[in-house]
């Protein structure tokens, strides 16, 4: 993420900030390995995050409410920007943002990567582009 993209989302409505103390161990071998991936620290978190809570909820809830929560290709690929930055997908920020939508083939690659079942795969396909 750039320093540009980081002031964008501090005044934007849409970002919040969390705080938080972790071992300076653990703080180092996170940085480390951001910066090595090139993922920005703040979109590693967001989908740490994301998987945490589907995991916590999912014995709260059944699959198909959680599927219902992802429920078009923007809320998949923002909950897992780090997994498919190596997808070979172009323009992961913009559909994430959902300013362009993703090819057919883009959309299937994101799917495989994913390992989405191919019923969920319809349903997202039909509300991303239906």
């Amino acid at each position: 993420m750039t320093a540009h993209e980081s002031t964008e989302k501090r005044r934007c409505d849409d970002y919040k900030q969390i705080i938080g103390y972790i071992p300076a161990e653990l703080a180092q071998e996170f940085k480390s390995l951001c910066a090595s991936e090139g993922v920005s620290q703040g979109d590693a978190l967001s989908e740490m995050i994301r998987e945490w809570l589907d995991k916590k909820t999912a014995s709260n809830s059944s699959k198909s409410e959680q599927a219902n929560r992802m429920t078009t290709i923007v809320d998949v690929i923002g909950a897992n920007m780090t997994k498919l930055r190596r997808s070979g997908v172009e323009n992961l920020q913009a559909l994430a943002k959902g300013e362009v939508l993703p090819s057919p083939g883009e959309f299937a690659i994101i799917m495989s990567s994913l390992s989405i079942p191919e019923e969920e795969q319809k349903m997202i396909w039909q509300k991303t582009f239906i």
